[in-house]
């Protein structure tokens, strides 16, 4: 069977997947405490409750395509709004993102950003955040001609749909929104079927730190050729090492003088400790202390009140990867055929 017949059959079975298989962020963790996220498939049968989770049109769990990626979806996702809430993080701290489900046949890189609200997170205009990368992690190993290589999502499938990141410690104190992505490939052959799933979490950050890296709004942080975009996963083969893929986005910042760009160092899937999980969230007009196995925190936008359970997170491997190939070769792949409606939407690090 010929490479190309091989990658068209292989992108069909891809796409046999159904649309619930595609995930959103379920949960967020950081300084003992974790908040519910925004759950848009049963957004439009409910109210949900306030959260520090921007909500988002994908009512099928959708994704925003590379087509798009000039208008406003990129920036938090499908029609997204201003979380009401504001977890409070100390800046050096680690956040845990727990998707409700990722398909193993998606492949691509991870990647996370801040963007300081200058003021109110709950009512900030999302066109004027600018973002830079706290974290970014891409190929971990070389696939073969016609199948893909293990990439940066493929951990989060193997820590039980968890991804770690890290609010860099020298980061100036403020109120501020992070936006973690998961960008999917395997229909990164042809230009304007890359998916990409942001999500979006606003965080009252405290600390000592100073730094302020300048950012890229929204609209500006890809372009639907470049090549951490426009890539084809089944063409391993034409690649001499992951660095070859070029992660896609601004240049990661360097933080104290640090200079950062290995995922391994930016990012990687870590065992926190057992953490309360926050089943409802309630917001006051004052600060209230949440207590997490005796740790009190405070925010300054918003109170958080959690019901807290008990729940540990497995391990998953380190890696290194950073960046990537040029153009790519097209793969014929469908996800759903519920995506067309949104078509017209043709829309880690110390």
């Amino acid at each position: 069977m010929s490479f190309n017949v091989r990658s068209t059959v292989l992108a069909a079975l891809t796409g046999a997947a159904s649309v619930s298989a595609h995930g959103h962020v379920s949960n967020i963790a950081v300084d003992g405490v974790s908040y519910a996220g925004f759950d848009p498939t049963s957004a439009p049968y409910t109210t949900p409750p306030a959260s520090i989770a921007w909500s988002n049109g994908a009512t099928d769990n959708g994704f925003v395509l590379s087509s798009a990626l000039q208008t406003d979806d990129i920036i938090c996702h499908l029609s997204a709004s201003n979380a009401a809430l504001s977890a409070p993080a100390t800046a050096g701290s680690k956040v845990s993102i727990t998707w409700n489900t990722w398909p193993e046949t998606h492949k691509g890189p991870v990647i996370d950003y801040l963007a300081d609200c200058g003021g109110d997170c709950s009512t900030v205009d999302k066109t004027t955040l600018k973002w830079f990368k706290v974290a970014e992690m891409g190929e971990l190993t070389l696939g073969t001609s016609g199948t893909p290589g293990r990439w940066a999502d493929d951990l989060i499938v193997d820590n039980s749909f968890t991804w770690t990141t890290t609010i860099p410690a020298s980061v100036k104190p403020g109120s501020y929104v992070m936006r973690h992505e998961i960008i999917a490939l395997h229909e990164g052959g042809t230009e304007g079927k890359t998916q990409m799933y942001p999500q979006c979490f606003n965080f009252e950050i405290s600390g000592s730190g100073s730094q302020s890296p300048e950012g890229v709004v929204g609209t500006a942080l890809y372009t639907s050729t470049e090549a951490g975009i426009l890539h084809n996963i089944y063409a391993d083969q034409e690649l001499s090492s992951v660095d070859d893929y070029k992660i896609p986005g601004p240049a990661l910042p360097s933080f104290d003088g640090s200079s950062s760009g290995s995922a391994s160092a930016a990012s990687s899937v870590e065992t926190p400790a057992a953490t309360s999980t926050a089943a409802a969230q309630t917001g006051t007009a004052t600060a209230t202390p949440v207590t997490t196995g005796g740790v009190a925190a405070t925010t300054s936008a918003a109170s958080v009140v959690a019901e807290p359970t008990t729940s540990a997170v497995s391990t998953a491997e380190p890696a290194v990867a950073t960046s990537s190939s040029a153009a790519a070769t097209p793969t014929a792949h469908h996800c759903s055929s519920k995506k067309r409606r949104h078509t017209r939407h043709v829309r880690h690090i110390q």
